[in-house]
Parts: C-alpha cells; structure tokens; sequence
C-alpha cells in the first residue's frame, strides 16, 4: 500500500518545488495531533471521530510527500531522514492515545496497541541499522492509516454501541484496538523472524 500513496501523490511533487520537506514532515505531526485531539473529543461527540479521520488522511498525505518531494527536488538529508522516522513515531502515539482516550474506549487497551506499535515501528528500524535496508513487510504506517479512517466512519454511527465480554463492556473503538493489537502483533512476529533469518544468512557468509 506504501507504493500505491508514492503513485498516488507523485504527480503533486512538481507544485510543491518551494515547500521544504521538512514542512511536509511538521505539517503531517501537526494533523496527526489533531486527529488524536479529535478523538479525545468524540466524548462530547461521535462527529469528532470523522472530524479525525479527516486529519489523518491529511497527516498521511503530508507524511508521503515529504519524502517523494524530497527526492524529486534533490532535497534528500540525514537531517530529513531522522525528523521524519521521529516524528512518524510522534503521530502513531498521538492518534493512538487519542483512540485509547476517546468515547466509551479503555485506555489499557491503547495502551497495549500503542507498545506494540511502537515495536514493530523499531524493530523495522533496528532492522535497516543492521542489515543497511529498510523492511517494509507486513502492516507499515499506510496500511494502519487507512485501516483509522475507514474505522472511523462506522465509529460515528456506533460509538455508543457495546458487546459484553468476560464481565466488561467493549464499545466499538474497543474492538477495533483489539483487532488492531492482533494484526500489529502478528505482523511483528513475521518481521521478527524474516529479520532474524536475514541477520543468520549474512553471518553464515561472513563466516
């Protein structure tokens, strides 16, 4: 899905020649903030939940266009490199503590996914620091993106909506978060061990 955003919005980086890039990496930490805000907000009404889908297609726009403006314009540094991977880490927290905060949710449910995010986001890094190349397999940034906004169109209508499970309530954004969980979790088993096995293979022929 990564590449599909780089086909996507490569055809706007022609307009954008005098915007830095690292605009684009601040204004996509911006939206992302707001979309955790907006989620946060849902307890006063379940609109906010679309009010913050909206930002985080914005932020997602911002985060893919850094880059691609980036390398179209020759604009390329370590500088934009490491705003960008830490400011890609500030947005998962503020629209997943936002999530975890929002209308009926529980707050350790975010908490899990928000810890396993951030691990399978690092072990990606670790993984390009040790290898010299970045893993992209399994579910990225893109895909956990587009899964918050097409979430956050039922969540609208049934925020207030709740299932019984082991003696608690689970409102919707609830299930979500534990589907969420599942998905981050497995993909960052699979990621674990591709990256394991490649570490073994380039030890083997150092040997």
């Amino acid at each position: 899905m990564r590449d599909f955003f780089i086909a996507l919005f490569s055809p706007l980086a022609p307009r954008l020649r005098r915007i830095h890039p690292n605009v684009l990496t601040l204004f996509s930490l911006l939206m992302g903030v707001l979309a955790g805000v907006s989620f946060v907000l849902t307890r006063f009404s379940p609109l906010y939940f679309l009010v913050g889908g909206g930002f985080i297609a914005l932020s997602g726009m911002g985060d893919s266009l850094d880059g691609i403006v980036a390398r179209a314009h020759a604009k390329t540094s370590r500088t934009g490199d490491f705003l960008d991977h830490f400011v890609d880490r500030l947005v998962d927290v503020a629209i997943l503590s936002g999530l975890a905060f929002s209308r009926g949710a529980h707050a350790t449910l975010g908490f899990i996914l928000i810890v396993l995010a951030l691990l399978h986001s690092y072990l990606g890094t670790q993984i390009e620091a040790t290898l010299g190349k970045r893993s992209y397999a399994g579910t990225g940034k893109a895909e956990l993106f587009v899964a918050f906004i097409v979430f956050t169109i039922p969540a609208c209508f049934l925020s207030d909506w709740h299932v019984r499970v082991g003696g608690h309530e689970l409102v919707f954004a609830d299930l979500f978060m534990l589907v969420l969980s599942l998905g981050t979790a497995i993909s960052l088993a699979q990621r674990f061990r591709r990256g394991l096995r490649a570490c073994r293979q380039v030890d083997g022929r150092e040997e």
